[in-house]
């Protein structure tokens, strides 16, 4: 499992140039960027929320992932700010962490197919800043900035998916300090059921969203990867929802990062039709003319 160090090079990457062409194969660069692999970024710029209740994306897999070949981690919230602390969240297809109960999975680090909900702070997190559900996991460190985590096993697969976070309790601590516990869930949009992922706690009691939002999709280390193996894969994430409306999208542009977490050009985005979602598609080979700035609303002229 890896957790993002620097979440502002992801914004700091997006500077304008050309529109993303992928198109044929070309030669593989050598050595090919270590793990991990930010594949692709979404930047939505949007209105500030000072009153924040839920956030809502939806997200739309085709295609199947084997964790005992692949990393993958799909951030519907790839890094997103409450009160100025940031945090992210999503699924992955290999989560890790340490036990909490007896129904806890046991093993290895990485235990397979779940859900991830962390935030991050300043030499101040511990597990206390977590409440796991009674078969999850808990992580709190320092070694790739310091955060702390609750994960839980989630077995998704193909279908369609709402990741959610949600407002939930407000406390105080024994120095009289406000905080607002903030919960994350999916819903698989086949059944409706509704799957508590993890609360961490936020500072204040009026939680503030800031004016923007990230996505990403990124193959994480601790496997090899095979380009030539890896799946065919359609993976669509939607526009997000705030307080349960959909958001002002003054600007939304995707990203592959030519400086921080970088990617060969393996994955190719565009946006739907209706405008109602992006759509990425995962290659198993080299795409040639990939830009790192591709314009996506308002759509660019001649769109």
């Amino acid at each position: 499992m890896r957790l993002l160090a620097l979440p502002f090079l992801l914004f700091a990457a997006a500077l304008p140039a050309a529109e993303t062409a992928p198109a044929a194969q070309t030669a593989a660069p050598k050595p090919l960027p270590g793990l991990p692999w930010h594949m692709m970024n979404l930047w939505w710029e949007m209105p500030e929320t000072a009153d924040f209740q839920s956030l809502d994306i939806d997200v739309r897999i085709k295609g199947e992932v084997d964790p005992s070949k692949l990393n993958l981690y799909i951030a519907p919230i790839g890094i997103g700010q409450l009160n100025g602390v940031s945090f992210y969240g999503g699924i992955q297809s290999n989560i890790g962490g340490y036990p909490v109960s007896p129904d806890s999975p046991k093993g290895p680090y990485h235990k397979g197919k779940g859900a991830i909900f962390s935030r991050w702070g300043h030499h101040d997190l511990d597990t206390s800043f977590v409440r796991a559900a009674a078969d999850g996991l808990v992580e709190a460190a320092g070694y790739e900035g310091d955060f702390a985590s609750g994960r839980r096993p989630y077995a998704w697969g193909e279908g369609s998916y709402t990741y959610s976070l949600r407002k939930l309790t407000y406390e105080k601590d024994k120095d009289g300090k406000e905080w607002t516990w903030v919960g994350a869930f999916v819903t698989d949009k086949a059944t409706g059921h509704f799957t508590f992922i993890s609360s961490l706690k936020f500072p204040g009691r009026t939680l503030a969203f800031w004016g923007r939002h990230s996505a990403f999709i990124e193959i994480y280390g601790g496997k090899p990867v095979d380009i030539a193996a890896l799946p065919a894969l359609e993976i669509a994430i939607g526009q997000p929802r705030v307080n349960g409306k959909a958001v002002e999208i003054r600007r939304l542009f995707l990203v592959h990062p030519d400086q921080g977490p970088v990617s060969p050009p393996i994955m190719s985005g565009a946006l739907s039709e209706d405008g109602s979602e992006i759509v990425f598609r995962l290659h198993n080979r080299l795409l040639e003319g990939q830009k790192p700035f591709t314009p996506l609303l308002p759509r660019p002229a001649g769109k």
